[in-house]
């Protein structure tokens, strides 16, 4: 019977193990595509640097100037129109708790940090809270 038992044990503990690994992602890919040095767009970018920020080695975030031949290119491949985009593991529309978010334009527009950290957030603890939508 101890025996059973301290199997059932090891069992258990490896599949807690296993679902913690899988409950969590390491990192977030961030791409903010755009006019990132445009005038304008500094409050904006402000707000992005503020959220991602907190999250130090947890985020990484890649900027990416519009004006540069390498930004047309990646405009072009994604089919991006928008002044300012922020992908998030590829994806820049999500649909938060029932809230359509589309991380485009200026802070306060479409989204908010408030938006922006909670999407982040939820994809590290993987709670399901933030859904991608097909962009």
């Amino acid at each position: 019977m101890s025996k059973i038992l301290f199997v059932a044990c090891i069992l258990s503990l490896i599949s807690l193990t296993c679902g913690a690994f899988a409950a969590s992602t390491d990192k977030v890919n961030i791409d903010v595509a755009g006019f990132i040095n445009h005038g304008p767009m500094q409050p904006t970018v402000k707000a992005i640097k503020e959220v991602t920020s907190k999250y130090d080695d947890k985020v990484n975030v890649t900027w990416i100037d519009s004006t540069t031949e390498e930004g047309q290119k990646y405009f072009k491949d994604h089919g991006l129109t928008a002044h300012l985009n922020i992908l998030i593991n590829g994806n820049y529309k999500f649909n938060l708790d029932g809230k359509e978010v589309t991380f485009q334009w200026f802070e306060g527009q479409y989204w908010t940090k408030e938006d922006l950290d909670a999407v982040i957030n939820d994809v590290l603890s993987n709670n399901g809270k933030a859904v991608p939508e097909s962009s």
